[in-house]
């Protein structure tokens, strides 16, 4: 009886230190970039940047953690890089949003701090959102590129050495 006791006491141990252990590897998993290839750390990086820039003010980082876990990338890189719309950064996204929407619409920007309402602010909001929704894919598609490059670049020198 007492054997059957120890016995159930070291099946009890061997679960909980496997779960800890998946538990462990779970959140560790993502630290280690080493052994991924360079087109999905590029496209977490890309995915980061596009949930970042998206007009989805609140849920950018849970999106991306989504996006990321479906797609099986890395959602560290995918949350270090989603947040791009960090105040000194997001001036020049909402302008850049404005102003790829009033091209897309045709519509010459008239950004002016004397005439700011509510009226003018729904008026120019489907420049705002559709200029967004733009420049988030351009974004993306460049950091995919420049990201890409560099950990080409670069893994081939460590590898070289």
């Amino acid at each position: 009886m007492c054997a059957e006791n120890d016995q159930n006491s070291n099946q009890e141990t061997t679960q909980k230190l496997t779960w800890k252990q998946r538990l462990k590897k779970f959140l560790t998993s993502d630290f280690d970039i080493k052994h991924e290839s360079n087109e999905k750390v590029a496209a977490a990086i890309a995915v980061g940047v596009l949930v970042g820039i998206l007009p989805i003010w609140g849920f950018q980082m849970m999106v991306g953690v989504a996006i990321a876990q479906f797609f099986g990338l890395n959602r560290l890189v995918v949350l270090a890089t989603s947040n791009i719309s960090l105040p000194p950064m997001i001036v020049g996204i909402l302008y850049g949003s404005y102003q790829c929407g009033c091209m897309i619409f045709d519509d010459s920007p008239t950004v002016s701090m004397d005439g700011i309402s509510l009226d003018m602010m729904l008026a120019s909001g489907k420049c705002y959102f559709v200029g967004a929704i733009i420049l988030a894919i351009i974004s993306a598609v460049i950091a995919y590129i420049i990201s890409f490059l560099l950990l080409h670049l670069l893994r081939r020198k460590t590898q070289q050495q």
